[in-house]
Parts: structure tokens; C-alpha cells; sequence
């Protein structure tokens, strides 16, 4: 599906009201600022709903309504729209993230807990993480090596990795900032998200 492959992400859209949906949100993309970095903080999140062209937490609001407040694209001018950019992510293992749109940069995460940082308007990549999780670790995993995304909250981006460590980056280098194991590691515990 070329919609999927345009903002490198797997996501199955069901129906048309989906794909208008994401089609909005790409639509959004064109016109962010890359030049500034806000942190994420409780005021900027309880009014996400006055950063039309962000998506600051899962579901883009603390109610998770996941619309985009965004008019411009519309039954209208849909058939109009076309391929902006796209992003390999590497691999053709699954992806199941929700990604976040902060100031212009797209995060989002990859099989194996990788976390991936692209400019939204050109979609060229910032940084991306890999946390080197054991390939052996894979077996644990009930639904194959996903991650189902990342969180904000000041100048960090956070995730859980595959093989059970909490991991926060600088959002604007991609610098471990910190990691912490959340598992006994003697048990097969995974984290996907």
C-alpha cells in the first residue's frame, strides 16, 4: 500500500475514513516548522488540541479522540494528493507504532525496539537508536519483535525495549539519556511498547 510506505510506517487502515485520516496528518507534515524543539510537558499535553499539526501521545490527545483537527484536506481534494517522501525502516518485520509528530520530527519505533527520528516535511532522518536487543530474546515475544511506539515528556523520548529495559533519548540527538532493566531477567518478560 503506497499510503504505508509514504510515512514508513506499517498501518492498517481500514476503510476510507482511516486513510482520509492519515492522509490529514501527512497533509499537516508539509507545513511543520523544523526549526524548533519545545519540550513536552503537562501544559503543552493538556492542550494538544492548540497544536493542530502535532501529535504529542499516543492517540494525540490525553482523550485519545486519534483525529486530527487539521480541514484541509477533504472528499474534495483527497484524489488530489500524492506521494510526498517515504522511509525504509530496514526491515519487513512488523511495525505497529503510533508515531509522534513533535515540532516537525516524526519518532517512532521499528521491530527490535529500534527508534527511528525523521524531519516531517522531507522525511530525512535526524537519528535513529538501535538498543542492540539479543536476537535470542525474540523467542519470548508472544507477537514477533514489535514496539508499539514511544512516549514524550521534557527533552527525552522514551520506549521499552524488546528484552525489558525502560530507555529514555535526548529527542534531538538520539543520546541514551538513560536505561534501566524493568525484568527479571531470568524470565521470559518482554516489553513491546
Amino acid at each position: 500500500m503506497a499510503f504505508a510506505n509514504m510515512v514508513a510506517f506499517h498501518m492498517n487502515f481500514r476503510g476510507r475514513n482511516y486513510m482520509v485520516r492519515g492522509l490529514c496528518l501527512i497533509y499537516c507534515l508539509v507545513f511543520i516548522s523544523m526549526n524548533t524543539q519545545a519540550e513536552v510537558d503537562h501544559e503543552r499535553l493538556i492542550n494538544a488540541d492548540n497544536e493542530p499539526g502535532s501529535w504529542l501521545t499516543h492517540g494525540r490527545n490525553y482523550a485519545e479522540d486519534r483525529q486530527s483537527q487539521l480541514t484541509s484536506i477533504n472528499r474534495e481534494n483527497v484524489s488530489k494528493l500524492g506521494l510526498a517522501w517515504y522511509f525504509d525502516t530496514g526491515t519487513t518485520r512488523g511495525l505497529e507504532a503510533s508515531p509522534l509528530i513533535i515540532d516537525g520530527v516524526i519518532y517512532s519505533t521499528g521491530s527490535w525496539s529500534k527508534v527511528f527520528a525523521n524531519y516531517a516535511v522531507t522525511g530525512q532522518p535526524l537519528w535513529d537508536y538501535d538498543p542492540q536487543v539479543p536476537r535470542a530474546w525474540g523467542v519470548n515475544a508472544c507477537c514477533d519483535v514489535v514496539n508499539r511506539g514511544v512516549a514524550a515528556w521534557g527533552s527525552n523520548i522514551y520506549f521499552g525495549s524488546l528484552d525489558g529495559r525502560l530507555i529514555a533519548l535526548d529527542s534531538a540527538t538520539g543520546n541514551l539519556q538513560w536505561e534501566i532493566l524493568t525484568i527479571d531477567p531470568a524470565r521470559p518478560y518482554t516489553i513491546t511498547g
